[in-house]
Parts: structure tokens; sequence; C-alpha cells
């Protein structure tokens, strides 16, 4: 099986948060890197599109693990990544403004920014000779927002509230190069 074919046997399975959900996860290689591609929906409650329209800040964290199963000793890591997204609203310009490797995007609508945001937009994750033919590799995808980048007030609010837990869980899949 693939790796495309593999996550989406494990699509059916429930995770943390309804709010931010994996759609499509795959490695494909380009040259001399393999880049994810897919994306995830995100929505948000209430109670954070009103933060986000007050001027509150959300920070996102994509990350990708992969590493390789020993059957004598622990897996060993072939790589760890994250990458930071900042979704952020200006009332005098009434857009929705992403920040997303050194990029800065405006979008007229919520809906809009939220699919940017959770786009993995061909992420370059692994380079092509880190790993090998004769192996199997576990690869992960998790994405989720930074509680610790919110304002302090706010923090303890996330930590008490599952109206701020946006979290996709570990979303995890096999694959040989």
């Amino acid at each position: 099986m693939t790796c495309a074919a593999i996550l989406a046997l494990s699509a059916l399975d429930a995770w943390p948060s309804d709010l931010l959900r994996l759609n499509r996860a795959e490695l494909q290689l380009r040259g001399e890197r393999y880049v994810l591609t897919g994306g995830y929906t995100v929505e948000l409650t209430p109670t954070l599109e009103d933060a986000l329209q007050k001027g509150i800040a959300f920070t996102f964290i994509q990350s990708f693990e992969a590493e390789r199963p020993r059957d004598y000793w622990f897996a060993e890591g072939i790589t760890v990544i994250r990458r930071t997204r900042q979704l952020s609203y200006n009332a005098l310009l009434r857009q929705y403004q992403l920040q997303a490797d050194g990029l800065h995007e405006s979008f007229d609508t919520l809906n809009e920014a939220l699919r940017t945001l959770g786009a993995l937009a061909d992420w370059p994750v692994l380079e092509r000779h880190q790993v090998s033919k004769k192996y199997l590799y576990q690869a992960r995808v998790r994405m989720y927002l930074d509680a610790a980048k919110l304002p302090k007030p706010l923090q303890l609010n996330a930590i008490a509230s599952e109206r701020w837990d946006l979290d996709s869980g570990w979303r995890e899949w096999s694959f040989r190069p």
C-alpha cells in the first residue's frame, strides 16, 4: 500500500478535536526531497472567532515526524520538523492576515484564511538521502493552536476551557520510499 492509502484507512478513527481535522496527508518525492501535501479543515468556535475579531492573534504549529522502527532497540528518529502559522484580524482593513514561512497574506473572509492556514502546500519534510528503500518508516503529522503564544490572561482560559482546545492529534501511517 502507498502511504496515502494507509492514511486514508486511518481517517475513520476519532481524534481529539472536531474543529481541526486532517483531510489528507501524502508524502511525494520531488527531486531530492519528499514533500508533504494535503491539508487540514480548520474551524473556530464562536469564542475563538470573537477573540480573533477583537485583535487576538492565534499561533498554530504544524508538526511532522518520521522514524524507522527497530525490533531490537528504540525507533531511529529520522526527522522532527515544525512550522508556525499566525492568524490575525486587522479591524481597520477588515482583513484576516496569515503569516507563514516569512510570507504575509491577506484575506477578505475568514473561510479563505482558514483554508490557507490548514494547507500543507508542498511542505518539504525529508531529504531523499535520509531514507532507504529497504526499510519501512513511520510518519506522523499534527496541527494545534499554541496556547503558550496567547496573551497571559487568556492562557489560563485556554488551559481550563475546551473552547480554546484546537488540536488534531497525531495522525500516523507507514511508508516505504
